[in-house]
C-alpha cells in the first residue's frame, strides 16, 4: 500500500479485510471503505496512541463532496477530460480558440483540478 496517514504521516497503515478498514496503529486513524463503490466512512480520527479501530459503521459524512471528487468522479480523470476536451476544440475549431486561449483554460482548469485534488 502506497498510502500513509493523514494525521501522523505514518506510511504503514493495517488492513482488516474482514471489516474493510484501513487503519493506522501509530495514531489510532481508521476508515471504512466499501470494496463495490470506494466510498471512505471514517471511524476514527486519530489523535490518541494506538487506538484500535471501531468494528463497526459509522455514521454517514455530514454533507460535502469526497475529497478528489467531482461531479462523483475521479478529479484525474474530470482534468485529463477537460484537457482532451480543450486540445480536440484548439485542433479542430481554432477560429473559436486559438493557442493563446487554450493556454489560459487549461491553466486555469489545472487550477481546478489541484483544488480538487
Amino acid at each position: 500500500m502506497d498510502v500513509s496517514c493523514p494525521q501522523c504521516g505514518n506510511p504503514n497503515l493495517d488492513v482488516d479485510a474482514a471489516n474493510n478498514v484501513v487503519y493506522c496503529k501509530k495514531c489510532g486513524f481508521a476508515v471504512q471503505v466499501d470494496p463495490a463503490t470506494g466510498n471512505v466512512t471514517p471511524i476514527s480520527q486519530g489523535g490518541g496512541a494506538g487506538a484500535a479501530p471501531v468494528a463497526g459503521p459509522a455514521p454517514a459524512q455530514a454533507g460535502g463532496a469526497a475529497k478528489g471528487k467531482i461531479l462523483g468522479l475521479d478529479s484525474v480523470t474530470v482534468f485529463l477530460a477537460g484537457e482532451a476536451l480543450l486540445a480536440i476544440m484548439l485542433f479542430s475549431m481554432p477560429e473559436v480558440l486559438d493557442f493563446a486561449a487554450f493556454a489560459v483554460f487549461s491553466g486555469v482548469w489545472f487550477l481546478y483540478y489541484l483544488w480538487h485534488h
